[in-house]
């Protein structure tokens, strides 16, 4: 073994060993060390994997690891949340160790030949990129250094073992190659990176935070462009304007849909900043001994519900499948019952829900409806006023008072529909509310949202400000699409009996808003597509068995798919082999016949250049036309055919030899 291959193979150990401990899955580190011993060892004789062969590999890895890895990962370790990541690495690890058993040695011109450069690129990446286990970084401290030794920066530097040895190996195999030209120069130019090295990890580590910032605060977007979707938060802005996204967050599949609302958040204090608030309360958590296990390992876990539903006693479900980027669980107005693969739900202040979804599922809950289980209690944080409320405001939403809750909430209501809707808002800077509210400026639905809550409350109407999302966009009979800006305000108030009951106060006009923001045909054709697809799918997976099969099976598939490649390549190399062999033997039979020199640095040019000149001209120009067509078929794509036609040939000079032969005997007796 080279000392380059020796340094190449202790390159692809570390690496090994960091994406093992950096998984938290010692097997794998195991694996790849005992992969790589066999490859350094040339136990096996393998081929060069082919584009269909790597494509297999990383698509077997993929499945592998979405379907299995994901549950075999421990705890809290990025395989578990990645299972489909950590897959598509394995088989990353594989290629590299297979492209260098396949390796048939060094390059005689180039530093290091192309299976190398593939084994230190895709490697030295992993090593870098990849989060590198704690027990494998040391500090300046554990060093022995302080600060002022370190550098004067004041802080520890931080070294990742794993990158520093992979660094150093490479050099070590670049170095260790004689064949390569100028390598020395090579190094000393790498000589000023390796002595910054320590420092470039921790430069890194600073400053690539703010330069991901500063990079994405330079790409254009537009103007004030903002996705404006849901937050838990929400907060009024005296000039703003906006340019909602159409990036989907949300497909829904139901038979009937029973609210054209998705609450996200209900918040009740609006402080002098104009910044919504959530009540003072406590966390609420619903764990698995509050749910009811159903088919599918889904609990299902009953919410409080004190929503009024106009006399309407049946249930309705809808599926929702989350296309987001959060956690976040969206919940119709009176929804009882959520279900779904997570062990535990969170209910924060701001009544923000928040799923902890179980290893490998898919973000999605089901929803059912239905009456309200009972009434809500009042409390007193729905009937606060903020401290920039004053004689006016409270005069006119008495305005608009009738005499009954009910009748107060309908005059309301229909006060701030007839207003206009418009993103583009301009108010006073110094009194923003008052502006807007005693002027009918045009606002959004924040602003009426706000305001309503606000003069209900001013009625003795308790309220709060609800945020969440829209559903309008009908893909087909039973499938919903909701995207960013579809993001929207509305109001709940409670009536006399304890139940609460939501109204929308934006105007009508909100409608031109969604033409402006139209979605693309391809964007709506796509949604439906998949979502027909997720049906399917939930059809044929309903039954565990089938699921387990379809799984197994399409692993199954990509292994019969691998096998039957690389057998296919390992007989086209053999046939390879084996033909060169005989063009090798057809060779030397010619030489034999000929009795020309066997000068191995000659092509078959150089020998048609030296043919002796006592052979008659028409030998000569047989065996010059033997030697064109073997070095046209030898190194061409002839085959057996050309090999065929060369052996005719061949057989031919035999016969002229044999007469060419004779007829010098027979001169040199008559003589």
């Amino acid at each position: 073994m080279s000392a380059s291959r020796f340094y190449l193979a202790l390159f692809l150990l570390v690496l090994s060993w960091h994406l093992g401990l950096s998984m938290e899955l010692p097997l794998i580190a195991w694996i790849g060390t005992g992969f790589t011993l066999i490859a350094a060892l040339k136990i096996v004789e393998v081929e060069h994997p082919t584009y269909g062969l790597i494509f297999v590999l990383f698509a077997t890895g993929a499945l592998t690891g979405n379907q299995v890895l994901a549950d075999w990962a421990l705890e809290e370790s990025w395989p578990q949340e990645n299972g489909f990541g950590a897959g598509v690495m394995i088989s990353l690890l594989c290629y590299v160790i297979w492209v260098f058993a396949a390796d048939k040695g060094q390059s005689a011109v180039n530093a290091v030949n192309r299976s190398s450069q593939t084994i230190l690129v895709w490697g030295l990446l992993t090593l870098l990129l990849l989060e590198t286990s704690d027990a494998l970084i040391i500090s300046s401290a554990d060093l022995g250094l302080t600060a002022e030794d370190a550098g004067q920066i004041g802080e520890q530097l931080h070294f990742p073992l794993p990158a520093l040895a992979g660094l150093l190996l490479a050099a070590l195999s670049l170095l260790s190659n004689p064949g390569g030209q100028h390598v020395t120069r090579r190094m000393a130019l790498m000589l000023p990176v390796l002595i910054a090295l320590p420092l470039m990890f921790n430069a890194l580590e600073r400053a690539q935070g703010p330069m991901v910032a500063a990079l994405g605060s330079m790409m254009p977007r537009g103007g004030d462009y903002t996705p404006t979707g849901f937050s838990p938060y929400q907060t009024l802005r005296a000039s703003v304007f906006l340019r909602p996204s159409t990036e989907p967050v949300m497909r829904i599949r139901t038979d009937a849909l029973p609210s054209r609302y998705l609450a996200g958040n209900r918040l009740v204090n609006l402080n002098n900043d104009l910044v919504w608030l959530p009540s003072v309360r406590a966390l609420r958590s619903y764990d698995i001994f509050d749910a009811e296990l159903l088919e599918g390992e889904q609990w299902r876990y009953q919410l409080d519900s004190h929503h009024f539903s106009a006399g309407n006693s049946l249930r309705s479900t809808m599926t929702i499948f989350n296309l987001a980027n959060d956690d976040y669980l969206f919940t119709t107005p009176n929804t009882t019952h959520v279900a779904g693969r997570f062990s535990a739900i969170s209910r924060n202040a701001a009544d923000v829900l928040t799923p902890n979804y179980d290893r490998g599922a898919d973000a999605r809950w089901v929803l059912e409806s239905g009456p309200a289980v009972a009434p809500d209690s009042e409390n007193a944080e729905t009937l606060l006023l903020p401290d920039f409320w004053d004689a006016q405001l409270q005069e006119h939403s008495e305005a608009l008072a009738g005499v009954t809750r009910q009748e107060t909430a309908d005059n309301i209501v229909e006060y701030f529909l007839a207003r206009d809707y418009t993103l583009q808002t301009s108010f006073d800077p110094a009194q923003p509310f008052h502006d807007f509210f005693l002027n009918d400026k045009a606002a959004y639905c924040f602003w009426f949202a706000s305001a309503t809550t606000l003069a209900l409350r001013a009625n003795g109407i308790p309220s709060r400000l609800v945020g969440g999302y829209l559903i309008h966009e009908q893909l087909s009979e039973d499938l919903w699409l909701v995207r960013e800006r579809d993001a929207h305000s509305w109001v709940e108030w409670q009536d006399e009996d304890g139940y609460w009951h939501t109204i929308d106060p934006t105007p009508a006009s909100i409608t031109a808003f969604f033409g402006g923001y139209r979605s693309s045909s391809l964007s709506q054709w796509y949604h439906r597509l998949a979502g027909q697809w997720e049906i399917l799918i939930d059809r044929v997976l309903q039954n565990q068995l089938a699921a387990s099969a379809i799984t197994w099976g399409g692993l199954a598939i990509l292994v019969f798919l691998f096998a039957r490649e690389y057998r296919r390549i390992r007989n086209r190399q053999e046939s390879i082999g084996d033909l060169g062999l005989r063009f090798q033997k057809l060779w030397q039979r010619f030489l034999r016949i000929t009795q020309l020199p066997d000068q191995q640095s000659w092509t078959s040019a150089n020998y048609a250049a030296n043919l002796p000149q006592s052979w008659p001209e028409e030998y000569r120009g047989t065996v010059r036309e033997f030697l064109a067509d073997y070095s046209r078929q030898r190194f061409g794509s002839g085959g057996s055919a050309g090999l065929e036609e060369l052996e005719a040939m061949l057989q031919r000079i035999q016969r002229d030899s044999r007469t060419l032969s004779t007829l010098s005997t027979h001169s040199t007796n008559n003589t």
